[in-house]
């Protein structure tokens, strides 16, 4: 499972339209294309779990949630952001789109290999 919300970002876009580009002066091909992206995906997921350490703070009215695919988003409607009891909080008129995971899945997708398997328990009759 890949999540591509990283290419809704200022970087991803710029990658997007550079490899577009490239791809039509035949510099790379469709696949290559596609593995840039890939890996791109699986870059920003380790560095954002590598590097970020503050957890914000947030107020608003929730509009909407929901899950799928153990991915959470959250639509919160004016909300005002704290990264730390010291900060100023940061206002934003309208919505905002909150996308979650779980970490054992982000953990899958960096390292490529597959979530442990939870082991069932036999029932004997």
């Amino acid at each position: 499972m890949t999540f591509v919300h990283y290419r809704a970002s200022t970087i991803g876009i710029q990658l997007e339209e550079t490899l577009k580009e490239l791809l039509n002066e035949n510099v790379i091909d469709i696949n290559m294309f596609d593995l840039i992206k890939k890996k791109f995906d699986i870059a920003v997921a380790e560095i954002l779990k590598k590097k970020v350490k503050d957890k914000p703070a947030m107020r608003g009215k929730l509009k909407h949630y929901q899950n799928c695919d153990s991915a959470w988003m959250f639509y919160v409607i004016n909300p005002e952001i704290r990264v730390s009891n010291y900060s100023l909080p940061v206002s934003i008129n309208g919505p905002l789109k909150i996308i979650g995971c779980e970490s054992r899945i982000l953990t899958q997708l960096i390292t490529n290999k597959e979530a442990p398997k939870k082991k069932e328990k036999k029932r004997l009759l």
